[in-house]
């Protein structure tokens, strides 16, 4: 397991950047930033995920895991399946991970996972950084239909309930959730990301691969069963996904057969923008 070191800011360019320059001084395996805001974050393709003043969690964790190069796309599963079920437990929310770096809460993006391995003096470093929509209540036109966060979800599934019961008293429906998410700093699910992570990493470095959290993985994995889309250098690929294999790679059944794809963009039909 590892021992946790936390350092918060309160604001930041990025966390995943205030880990590079930790490790470059040198800092422990298990050091976690975090920050109530992040004004130049980014995700997967160079993509922004910036983070106004207390309304998301951006945080990062510093590892020196020994691992082969193929598996250390693994640990961006392994912090998948660690915000799903922080979540979970937080307030109730049922998420589906999107292969291989997206939380997904009805149909849209709740968080967003960026995994970045560097060599400093000869020594790997992984980093893995995590963003959290918590409170957001309002986005960008451009992405209205393709982000949500956790106090809007949480909020319209007590109005759903509210109206097929017709009882209007907010007494009865989530009223500690809506009032943590409210009032609280945004630690409580902050912790329980990180210590779920090391339930789950423990897992995987024990057997590792994904062996161990293969089943639990495709269980929550919004991808099976639907049509996708993957997209690499060398070519695009368009099939029926099938899980994730013990390698962590998504499995994808094609015309041609099954076809194994380990990195690279993946659309899912019917999710976002994809049709």
């Amino acid at each position: 397991m590892i021992d946790y070191i936390y350092k918060h800011y309160d604001s930041v360019a990025s966390t995943n950047d205030i880990a590079k320059q930790l490790i470059n001084d040198y800092c422990p395996e298990g050091t976690i930033i975090s920050a109530d805001e992040q004004t130049d974050g980014r995700g997967r393709a160079g993509r922004i995920w910036d983070a106004p003043k207390g309304v998301s969690i951006s945080t990062s964790l510093v590892l020196y895991p020994t691992l082969p190069q193929d598996y250390i796309a693994c640990i961006t599963l392994v912090a998948a399946l660690s915000v799903r079920a922080a979540i979970k437990k937080f307030c109730g929310l049922e998420c589906k991970i999107k292969w291989p770096n997206d939380v997904i809460c009805s149909n849209k993006k709740i968080c967003g996972i960026l995994t970045e391995r560097l060599f400093i003096d000869g020594k790997s470093a992984v980093i893995v950084g995590i963003g959290v929509n918590v409170k957001n209540t309002d986005f960008p036109e451009e992405l209205e239909d393709k982000a949500t966060s956790i106090l809007n979800e949480v909020a319209s599934e007590k109005e759903e309930m509210r109206e097929v019961l017709k009882d209007m008293n907010d007494e009865n429906y989530n009223s500690d959730v809506m009032r943590k998410l409210v009032e609280d700093d945004n630690t409580e699910l902050l912790y329980l990301i990180w210590d779920k992570f090391n339930e789950y990493y423990d897992i995987f470095i024990k057997s590792g691969n994904m062996a161990g959290l293969v089943e639990e993985y495709n269980d929550h994995l919004i991808n099976v069963g639907r049509v996708v889309k993957a997209y690499d250098l060398i070519e695009d690929i368009e099939g029926v996904a099938l899980g994730i294999n013990e390698k962590g790679e998504l499995v994808i059944s094609t015309g041609q057969g099954k076809r194994f794809v380990s990195a690279g963009e993946v659309t899912v039909r019917g999710l976002y923008s994809y049709v």
